[in-house]
């Protein structure tokens, strides 16, 4: 692998952080528009909950061969693939009103996302190998950064664009800026994939130790009260907050702001306070602000759906703030259990907590349809307590030192499954 100037491995950075910002976006883009998608496609809570719940698949099949792909054509290749796929079955997502072919499509569109993610964070890691100072924090807020424009973009779409014009401009303007920043990206002669890939650990798919799994469980714990807000935020906005159409965003940005505010604060409250109680204490309180946000917003919707909306936002804010330094805790610990690789631990750990979102995403619709979208919200709620227990007993060996340089698992996350050759 060559080694590379200051001036060039800068050009890398500043294109790597543009990269995450636009991925971020476009995978958020459509947060504003649920409740349409939910009219347009003339379904009931529980068969959303179904749909987008078992949409997971498209995220999880990618994670079984794209490391082997980044490996071969390297990540510069697959960020170029999974962004054109990706946001032509954005498009397509705005163009149906039948729920069976909208299910599919959204699969593709999770499919070809999953790729984009994995490609654009195994890149930001080889990056990482070539300079002295962490720089992935900044790109993983990047993402989030990306997920608050999203918000806002969409919600002020809804008052001058439709549907599948505000998706047809997103898919554009991603495919432009991606044009643009991939020329900046490392090469596969740059990056140092090939090398990488002369050291990957191999292991049997299911050799899982028993405190990996445990590990998961928290990690779910942790990670789906981020996907209920994300999959639920605006027609909570809509149904329990009475806001109008244009601020049923609002909620989900302030989620969002308070994610990026823990995420860059985490490894500096990780100087003074072991991981395991920063992420157990932020769960707990995560927990509390929404179990009270849920009780008190329809009581404050009544009145004013302005006190509501307010209320709801600082909340929530709060809520992101205590959840941020959750994964990265878990991730760390699951890179220091003894007897395996860490990034075979950490990829196993994503793929058994992905896997639980399918029927935490389809339970979740389920509740919103059986007993009400706001008591519903209790479920994360219940996750992300057992998820704090589970922190402050077993996560003990997370370490300081990885708090940056793990990746949210609803940001891009790097995934190597290999199964063991003996």
């Amino acid at each position: 692998m060559e080694k590379l100037s200051g001036k060039r491995l800068r050009k890398a950075q500043i294109a790597m952080l543009i990269t995450f910002t636009f991925t971020g976006h476009i995978a958020l883009s459509s947060v504003a528009w649920v409740p349409e998608f939910i009219d347009r496609l003339g379904v009931s809570f529980a068969t959303w909950g179904t749909i987008i719940g078992f949409g997971v698949i498209g995220s999880i099949t990618p994670l079984f061969f794209v490391s082997r792909l980044i490996m071969r054509f390297g990540p510069r290749t697959l960020i170029r693939f999974g962004n054109y796929f990706g946001a032509l079955f954005l498009v397509l997502l705005g163009l149906t009103s039948d729920p069976l072919l909208w299910f599919f499509i959204n699969i593709g569109f999770n499919f070809f996302m999953s790729i984009l993610g994995v490609s654009v964070n195994s890149h930001s890691v080889l990056l990482q190998k070539q300079i002295s100072k962490n720089v992935i924090a900044r790109f993983h807020a990047g993402w989030s950064l990306g997920a608050v424009a999203a918000a806002m973009t969409g919600g002020l779409s809804t008052l001058f664009l439709e549907l599948e014009q505000f998706l047809v401009i997103v898919a554009i303007l991603n495919v432009i800026v991606f044009e643009f920043a991939l020329r900046w990206l490392l090469s596969p002669t740059e990056d140092g994939h090939l090398e990488e890939r002369a050291g990957v650990v191999k292991r049997k798919f299911y050799q899982v130790p028993a405190q990996l799994v445990l590990l998961a469980f928290g990690m779910i714990g942790i990670v789906f009260p981020e996907v209920a807000v994300i999959d639920w935020a605006a027609v909570y906005a809509r149904d329990i907050l009475n806001v109008e159409l244009a601020l049923r965003s609002l909620p989900f940005a302030a989620f969002m702001v308070g994610m990026i505010v823990g995420r860059l604060s985490m490894t500096r409250l990780a100087e003074k306070y072991h991981p395991n109680l920063i992420a157990s204490r932020g769960a707990f309180l995560a927990a509390g602000v929404l179990a009270l946000a849920t009780i008190s917003a329809p009581f404050l919707a009544d009145t004013s759906s302005t006190w509501a909306l307010a209320a709801t936002m600082v909340l929530w804010l709060v809520a992101g703030l205590g959840l941020a330094p959750g994964a990265p805790t878990f991730l760390s610990a699951a890179g220091h259990i003894p007897g395996v690789s860490t990034a075979w631990a950490v990829s196993r750990l994503s793929l058994m907590s992905s896997t639980m979102q399918v029927m935490a995403k389809t339970l979740m619709g389920a509740l919103a349809e059986g007993v009400g979208l706001s008591l519903a919200f209790f479920f994360p709620v219940t996750l992300a307590i057992v998820s704090g227990l589970i922190a402050l007993q077993f996560t003990k060996r997370a370490k300081q030192a990885d708090l940056d340089s793990v990746s949210p698992p609803t940001s891009p996350m790097p995934i190597i499954v290999i199964e063991e050759r003996r």
